[in-house]
């Protein structure tokens, strides 16, 4: 009986962090109370409470969870038996298509983030900073002169990389003249193209 239980747990938790993150991406976080984030999930704030004790666990939570699974993606992609450009190229569809899956929850981590206490804000920053450092190692395979110069520009196109992938969502929708596949696969050119100049 208890696995049932705790699949229900975790659907419902689940659901608690989906509706707030889609409250706080278009309210923004520091606008929305705790009745706001139970409201939107059709819960009240003592169900709330039995989840999250507080909205600051609930932000947490939210980051934590889209942070770490986009960890747990990229490790995954240059994991791959592959060369270095198809595997970035694996890189940028990856991202794109699991962007499109949890725009909110993106909107979030770039805006809200910095509401989260010290502790908890180090903790993302330190799965950011081993995103950057395995994808700087990776744009390193397909262009080794970043690796030249002091500093090395690895994470500088890492941190380019970055900022294209995540502020593309901000305007990009699959459902437009462009399918995710097509915008990855753009991405990936341009990128790989402006690697290829620092050969």
């Amino acid at each position: 009986m208890a696995r049932p239980q705790a699949e229900d747990y975790g659907d419902k938790r689940q659901a608690i962090l989906d509706a707030a993150a889609a409250l706080f991406a278009r309210i923004g976080y520091a606008n929305a109370k705790l009745a706001d984030v139970a409201r939107a999930c059709g819960a009240t704030k003592s169900m709330l409470y039995h989840y999250f004790p507080s909205k600051e666990d609930v932000l947490f939570a939210i980051i934590r969870d889209h942070a770490g699974g986009n960890l747990a993606a990229l490790e995954e992609v240059l994991a791959r038996e592959a060369p270095p450009e198809e595997r970035l190229r694996a890189l940028v569809a990856t991202w794109v298509r699991r962007s499109l899956t949890a725009r909110a929850a993106n909107t979030v981590l770039m805006y809200d983030l910095k509401f989260l206490p010290p502790r908890q804000h180090r903790a993302i920053v330190e799965i950011e900073r081993r995103m950057i450092e395995r994808v700087g190692a990776l744009l390193a395979e397909v262009s080794p002169a970043l690796r030249r110069g002091r500093p090395p520009q690895q994470k500088t196109y890492a941190l380019l990389l970055f900022g294209m992938l995540n502020w593309t969502e901000t305007w990009f929708r699959g459902s437009g003249p462009l399918s995710a596949g097509e915008m990855a696969e753009r991405i990936h050119r341009l990128f790989l193209h402006g690697l290829a100049a620092e050969r």
